[in-house]
């Protein structure tokens, strides 16, 4: 993962993400995995290398806030692209996700207001996005590296909430890699100082991350996510299942029996 970036041309994009609000009823990965007797998880993988760097799209988020509603789909995108044909939802279905959710006005709102990441997660669940619901969500612990391995690789990818320091907007317009700055956390590394943004994790190797976002791959390092991001899930979805297995050999049949635990252990409204 040491290619330079493309550059992106100059463009004002957009984030909505409220901060990270903790939820009790939110079940954890770790509660999900203890019961399970996983394969071992490879040491390196990317679901996100089907699909070409240019044809990611934006899904609206360089003109509204909907970068948590975009995230869902370009889930969508990697999940199908690994079970076969890929499926791109509509920019017009993920924007109209967001208005029902947010009660967003294109007409009088401007770039419309952000949101949490959890409510999101909640609405696609129930509510679906361009016609796909997801089956159930767990959190992953904070900071863990090895959960964060575990959920990318075993669910095919990674929702995550960021809080983007000012130093990673220069990094993005430059082409390069989303690191901690030499300061560290304070100053222009601020947590947050640039924008509160979800975005999706696609891929891990050695000490850095396959992310995606605003249409494009970002390689982020390992460091950069333990500094600024401050909540990471587990999706579970059918749109990562082919011949009854996921893409990564997890059975249908435990998948579902473990979902519906989640469901009587945790209550439907959190997962």
């Amino acid at each position: 993962m040491k290619e330079q970036l493309s550059k992106p041309r100059k463009v004002e994009v957009k984030s909505g993400r409220l901060p990270y609000i903790h939820d009790s009823r939110t079940f954890d990965l770790a509660d999900y995995l203890s019961q399970e007797n996983l394969a071992r998880v490879p040491t390196q993988h990317n679901w996100g290398n089907k699909i070409k760097p240019d044809k990611w799209g934006s899904l609206g988020n360089l003109k509204i806030n909907n970068c948590t509603m975009a995230s869902a789909g370009h889930l969508i995108m990697t999940w199908t692209s690994n079970i076969g044909k890929i499926h791109k939802p509509a920019t017009k279905a993920i924007v109209e996700a967001y208005i029902k959710l947010t009660g967003y006005n294109p007409k009088t709102d401007g770039i419309g207001e952000p949101i949490e990441a959890l409510k999101a997660l909640k609405y696609w669940r129930k509510n679906g996005v361009d016609g796909r619901k997801i089956s159930a969500f767990v959190k992953l612990a904070f900071k863990n590296k090895q959960e964060l391995k575990q959920a990318i690789y075993l669910y095919g990818g990674c929702y995550i909430g960021i809080n983007l320091p000012r130093s990673a907007e220069k990094q993005f317009y430059e082409g390069k890699k989303w690191t901690v700055p030499r300061g560290g956390a304070k100053g222009l590394g601020e947590p947050g100082s640039w924008s509160g943004h979800a975005m999706i994790i696609t891929g891990y190797k050695n000490n850095e991350l396959r992310a995606i976002t605003w249409g494009r791959e970002i390689i982020m390092s390992m460091g950069f996510w333990e500094t600024y991001v401050d909540e990471a899930y587990a999706i579970f979805s059918e749109d990562f299942i082919k011949n009854d297995h996921t893409p990564s050999k997890i059975n249908v049949e435990v998948l579902l029996i473990q979902i519906e635990r989640l469901k009587k252990k945790a209550g439907d409204e959190t997962i």
